[in-house]
């Protein structure tokens, strides 16, 4: 400085580089050859403390110093733990007292200290060595000091009072017998423990002045500092509780002195020693390059307390790891993928390179869910189904639509499966396990994760959720006039309500992305329809479709799929953009059944499918031209075509009522066709046909006795349900009441114990005995609902119904005991074993179990 204004003390000293702003004071006035105190009351600053001033200087304060020493406030500052506070330190805004810091309970509110570095600069003090993550000095290898070696107390860094100047160097404490008087050792002369120039320690310091002390960033300074303060607790701890520790540990308490850090009651583990420890076990634990990495993380998951078994799970244990930070919490999930459940591992994204703790709110998730359609879209189920499978297609794509719900939230299944609509989870569930049971669920576990994540990222051009609101089949509105005047250049039927009906169905199906309603599969005869539909329809449709979005006021595309670019993972399955859609359309001029055409292609019935609705493709019977019969003037197409009439009514033994159903049209169309076509009808049964087939007593055993429905039984006897009703209405048999449902171990024809024909012949009965199965396998009703994925009070309640039923104690529960098998218990649990094993071999099972308790 070079310029003097009538206000600058003629003196300068100017400060070190780093040094604190109390520190710079107190070297001021020993040059003044004065206290402290009589330095800032000289300088206009009466009844200021420097030891609040280094934390964070008032307006008052920063304007006086700077016009009295012509330092810059920006400088001044820089002296200051103020930069630091709520990230490092925390200062309280009013009082300036110290709070407890954000990592390690080394408040800011004294300084440690380096012997060598007080020596070389004169006793001047850095305002680094006041931070909880200053352990070590870099610049002379040494492990810093909390204490004076005389007193034992921390040395203080300025003097307060009218006492004399201090000495630079000396311990500053004031002794019992008065405040003038100092402990006044040497702190130069101060042992301190030597490092390895190449130790952990002085890496740990290095790497925490660059990521922690050196970052301008607040967040990520905060991230680091509390993943570090974590683990190295955790250090800590195993250095005290385990007597085997791994090598690396074993040398940075060496370099440290050989002695583990002692446990003060006083600074709870604080001090630099048990800092510079478990900073240095941390830095190794997160550092993938270093080759020790694993094996100090996998010792510190090791030094977890123990846990009762009712909660020894992995994310439970996970759980506690949340200080940590998203890094550590996000390496345990990987490294607890095998441990984990469907749904466990759905949710957190343990398949995927980057796993995480839910994070998600509510609103999150309603909006991702307004994103998606109750079906997932169909080149992307082109994508995720395993090649060879019968399972529900729909129920397939209702399930994995709703389980994308689940990545990132603490939502449930059933719960992420009712927002979008699908009310029967259960049966898409199953529809998906059967999907893959063979093929595994790794694709959907890396897939799904992934694709939720890209749809909270990325905008979509159509809410769906508005969407499922606003139609249906009953509230599209369609322009029967245009379908008419279709109809007319065709020379179709216009008159047809199946054919309307099903248009109606595939026009709300278009606007919601999804079949309507909530079926596992797509009824057949909407399948059949969609595929032969004709191109001039489906132009019609997407018409339609458009219309009644701008009737609500929506600009809004009719349809859109995510583009398979949202997904960089190398595991994705290819999707219907590999078929050639050029080949796909003449393929279909010729209108082959679906199984041809998927034969020509080289794909199963159900991508055939998917691929037909991704492209807009369709199958439509191509128009012979042939004279036509007598007394028609066309012929007769599709369905009702000769060929095709003669081989589903005489091979497969379809009835009319079923072809018209397929063809769309009337029972006496289908009559009048067969007539046409030559084909003889079958003879109806005589009247009192069933009641001569069968007796009372035996329709009153299987219906009354064991308990069979109606419709089982008109299945068996190859007539409708109503006949079955009819004859039991004449022969007085009662019906089942309301209260009782149908046995589903009745076509096993085998014997029930009193128990268990009671137990069957109640709700939900199949889903409880599996269950209590389950329970059997456990200790807890705890464990046992963490693999079946219910909640204890479901398992307690569906327990306690089948006792109840039974009329004895099968499981003992207690709050401190194992569960315990009864012997009557015991005894039913055998044959419901055997009965369910049964059940799963027998060719068409007949549960008819329902959602719920």
């Amino acid at each position: 400085m070079t310029s003097w204004t009538p206000e600058r003390i003629p003196l300068w000293v100017p400060p070190i580089e780093g040094e604190a702003l109390d520190s710079w004071i107190e070297a001021y006035a020993r040059r003044l050859a004065v206290t402290g105190g009589e330095f800032t009351r000289f300088l206009g600053l009466s009844g200021t403390d420097p030891r609040f001033m280094v934390r964070r200087l008032t307006n008052a304060e920063r304007d006086t110093l700077a016009r009295r020493t012509e330092l810059t406030p920006e400088a001044l500052a820089a002296m200051t733990l103020g930069r630091f506070d709520g990230v490092i330190v925390t200062i309280d805004p009013d009082d300036r007292t110290m709070g407890r810091p954000p990592a390690w309970r080394h408040y800011g509110s004294r300084s440690r200290f380096c012997p060598a570095c007080l020596a070389d600069d004169h006793g001047r003090w850095p305002l680094s060595w006041r931070l909880p993550w200053s352990f070590a000095c870099t610049r002379h290898n040494l492990l810093l000091r909390d204490y004076c070696p005389a007193c034992g107390h921390p040395p203080p860094v300025s003097t307060r009072g009218r006492g004399r100047p201090s000495a630079p160097g000396v311990c500053l404490h004031a002794t019992e017998t008065g405040r003038a008087i100092r402990c006044g050792y040497p702190l130069t002369e101060s042992p301190a423990p030597a490092l390895q120039h190449d130790g952990a320690v002085l890496a740990a310091q290095l790497a925490v002045n660059r990521d922690i002390l050196g970052t301008p960033l607040a967040e990520e300074t905060r991230t680091r500092s509390q993943e570090l303060h974590a683990l190295a607790r955790r250090a800590l701890r195993g250095v005290h509780e385990f007597p085997s520790t791994p090598s690396v540990v074993d040398a940075i308490l060496d370099d440290c002195g050989g002695t583990l850090p002692a446990l003060a009651v006083r600074d709870e583990a604080n001090d630099a020693h048990n800092t510079a420890v478990g900073t240095a076990v941390a830095m190794i634990a997160t550092d993938r390059g270093h080759p020790a990495c694993d094996e100090v993380f996998a010792w510190l998951l090791s030094t977890d307390r123990p846990r009762l078994p009712r909660s020894n799970y992995a994310t439970s244990k996970i759980s506690e790891w949340l200080p940590a930070g998203p890094r550590v919490v996000n390496r345990m999930l990987s490294a607890a993928d095998s441990e984990l459940t469907f749904i466990a591992r759905l949710r957190y994204g343990t398949a995927t390179p980057a796993p995480g703790w839910p994070d998600r709110s509510d609103k999150d998730v309603r909006h991702r869910a307004s994103k998606l359609p109750a079906m997932i879209w169909p080149s992307w189920a082109f994508r995720l189904l395993p090649a060879e499978t019968n399972a529900p297609l729909a129920g397939f794509r209702r399930a994995c639509a709703s389980l994308m719900l689940l990545p990132g939230t603490n939502w449930d299944y059933p719960q992420a499966a009712s927002l979008l609509g699908n009310t029967s989870p259960k049966s898409n569930r199953r529809a998906l396990d059967t999907a893959v049971a063979s093929s595994g669920t790794e694709t959907l576990l890396t897939i799904l994760p992934a694709l939720a994540k890209a749809l909270d990222s990325h905008p979509v051009p159509i809410d769906y959720d508005r969407r499922r609101q606003l139609f249906s089949p009953d509230s599209v509105g369609f322009d029967h006039h245009a379908y008419q005047e279709l109809c007319q250049r065709h020379g179709w039927r216009s008159h047809a309500p199946i054919r309307i009906q099903r248009l109606h169905w595939q026009l709300a199906r278009l606007l919601l992305g999804a079949d309507p309603g909530a079926a596992s599969r797509t009824p057949a005869g909407h399948v059949s329809f969609h595929y032969r539909l004709h191109p001039d329809l489906q132009e019609l449709l997407h018409e339609q479709a458009a219309t009644n979005l701008e009737a609500h006021g929506i600009d809004e595309p009719v349809s859109w799929e995510p583009p398979p670019t949202w997904i960089t993972d190398p595991s994705l399955p290819p999707g219907p953009e590999t078929i050639s859609r050029r080949q796909l359309a003449q393929q279909a001029t010729n209108g082959p059944e679906p199984a041809e055409l998927a034969r020509l292609l080289g794909l199963d019935d159900a991508r055939l499918l998917l691929a037909v609705e991704t492209f807009g493709t369709t199958a439509p019977h191509p128009v012979q031209q042939q004279p036509p019969a007598p007394g028609r003037r066309t012929p007769r197409q599709g369905v009702l075509a000769p060929q095709s009439l003669q081989q589903l009514y005489q091979e497969k033994q379809l009835r009319q009522h079923q072809i018209a159903e397929l063809a769309g049209c009337s029972i006496s169309t289908v009559r009048h066709a067969l007539n046409e076509a030559g084909v003889p009808l079958r003879q109806r049964r005589p009247a009192g046909h069933l009641e001569k087939t069968i007796s009372r007593a035996w329709l009153q055993k299987e219906y009354h006795d064991k308990g069979r429905s109606s419709p089982d039984i008109a299945r068996e006897l190859g007539v409708r349900k109503d006949d079955v009703m009819r004859l039991m209405s004449k022969w007085g048999i009662p019906r089942h009441p309301t209260s009782q449902f149908t046995n589903p171990f009745a076509s096993l024809d085998t014997d029930l114990s009193p128990a268990m024909h009671a137990v069957s012949r109640t709700k939900n009965c199949i889903q409880r005995l599996r269950h209590l199965t389950v329970i059997s396998r456990h200790c807890t009703l705890q464990d046992a609902a963490a693999e079946l994925e219910v909640t204890w009070g479901t398992l307690n309640y569906q327990l306690k119904r089948i006792e109840e039923t039974a009329g004895f104690p099968i499981i003992g529960t207690g709050r401190s005991q194992p569960l315990t098998i009864t012997e009557d218990g015991r005894h039913f649990l055998g044959e419901a074993t055997r009965l369910l094993s049964l059940l799963d071999d027998h060719d068409n099972p007949k549960t008819t179990c329902h959602n719920g308790k």
